[in-house]
């Protein structure tokens, strides 16, 4: 149970956190803004469309710089209380160092339970906004495929024929490739119903579909059967993959059924086990970095200079960087399990925090 110091202290490195995420987010709003602004550069963007484009990134951005936020201010905010002589005044009261650790590891772990419960929902909500208004403004490419929990929906055209249509399966495989059971719905340039086309299988080749099994049915006239099709495409495998929402742009709330929805079409959900674990990761990867930031305070006194510290932390934090996006790279390549990828970054940085500690604890008993 808190009491008053503890609540004290819950309460200063709160009140870090939000400086420190106030001046991060205004420098990475601007930063992006200006990025922005690259990216539409030669193509009459308007201005309300990039800041639209630069609000609706700004939530995306700063859930990667959630770890980095957490560490800084439970670093500034230790460093705050010894040089204001707090934590020798804390100490004196009986109260160790460990057990002053308690309430920002406390505080940044329900940060982290709060920014994957309510938070993320909101981002993916966002993502898809800017994924949408980058599509039309800056890449000024149509989407040719949409993944939905209904199947798989692809929008193509017939350059034989000056056609264009609406191809749907539900079941597919080899990354939507192989469609078993579709329909295809053919319109003119007008808009207007042409025909329907229903088959078994449809295999996409260079530039065609292999259909087999199939009734067409026209607007006009009597239906028929064939027992094969070539149709010709301007659809791509990659436009397919393409198709996929990014897994940022989908709730934690619906992971779960996204990644096995996806492993039925027959698509690899690895990156979006990979968000799914680092998402539940996040809490206690965050607490492991103000337990790191506590542990390279340890050597400091009053009068010190922080720029050993600081210096210190910036090359620790690279390491773990490197180190996280190895694990990552590895992760997304299947090369070791998504679990294991997500959850050493936390263990390692914990292990480093620890045998800081105990460098500073030996030290201080002239063992070393």
């Amino acid at each position: 149970m808190f009491n008053k110091i503890n609540f004290y202290i819950l309460v200063k490195f709160f009140y870090s956190f939000l400086f420190t995420i106030l001046v991060l987010s205004s420098i990475i709003f601007i930063g992006d803004f200006v990025e922005q602004f690259r990216k539409s550069a030669g193509k009459d963007v308007p201005i309300s469309i990039i800041l639209q484009l630069t609000i609706f990134n700004f939530p995306n951005l700063i859930s990667y710089t959630l770890p980095i936020t957490s560490f800084l201010s439970a670093l500034f905010a230790f460093l705050n209380l010894i040089r204001n002589s707090e934590s020798m005044v804390i100490s004196g009261m009986g109260i160790s160092n460990l057990k002053t650790l308690i309430p920002p590891i406390t505080l940044h772990f329900l940060i982290g339970v709060s920014f994957i419960l309510l938070a993320n929902p909101l981002i993916s909500v966002f993502d898809d906004k800017y994924s949408d208004l980058k599509y039309e403004y800056i890449d000024r490419v149509d989407k040719f495929a949409s993944i939905t929990k209904d199947g798989l929906w692809l929008k193509q055209s017939n350059y034989e024929n000056g056609l264009n249509s609406v191809l749907y399966a539900k079941n597919t495989e080899n990354r939507g490739e192989t469609l078993y059971n579709f329909m295809l719905l053919e319109y003119d340039k007008k808009g207007a119903f042409y025909g329907r086309i229903d088959g078994k299988k449809a295999e996409l080749n260079d530039g065609y579909w292999k259909m087999s099994e199939i009734q067409i049915t026209p607007k006009y006239g009597e239906s028929g059967y064939q027992n094969s099709l070539k149709y010709n495409t301007n659809i791509k495998s990659e436009d397919i993959s393409d198709g996929l929402s990014s897994p940022s742009s989908i709730s934690i709330w619906r992971l779960m059924t996204f990644i096995y929805f996806l492993e039925e079409l027959g698509y690899s959900a690895v990156d979006f086990k990979m968000h799914l674990y680092e998402l539940i990761s996040l809490p206690f990867y965050i607490s492991a970095l103000v337990f790191l930031a506590f542990s390279l305070v340890q050597g400091v006194r009053q009068n010190d200079r922080f720029s050993k510290v600081i210096i210190s932390s910036l090359i620790i934090i690279f390491f773990l960087y490197f180190v996280a996006n190895l694990l990552n790279a590895l992760g997304s390549t299947s090369q070791i399990h998504p679990v294991f990828a997500n959850i050493s970054v936390p263990l390692i940085t914990f292990l480093i925090a620890t045998i800081i500690l105990q460098y500073f604890e030996l030290r201080r008993r002239k063992i070393i």
